[in-house]
């Protein structure tokens, strides 16, 4: 069970990247979290156990909610 402190980090969090993602598609151009964002991404190394973890992370990042970061918004 989460405690009440994470559930508010998650949300404001979650708040975060739907602004982020907004201004994105406003003016397609990435701000510098969704830079690092796409940087930290593309980065993964395949051949290792840490794609696993990272994709994982993303879930926090890509949800059914926010699944506009696809191929075109991304690059």
């Amino acid at each position: 069970m989460k405690t009440t402190t994470i559930l508010a980090q998650e949300e404001f969090l979650s708040q975060i990247v739907k602004k982020e993602m907004s201004l994105f598609e406003a003016t397609k151009k990435r701000s510098n979290n969704l830079e690092k964002l796409f940087h930290a991404l593309i980065t993964i190394n395949p051949k290792s156990v840490e794609p696993v973890r990272a994709c994982s992370a993303t879930g926090l990042f890509v949800t059914k909610l926010r699944n506009r970061l696809n191929d075109e918004s991304v690059l």
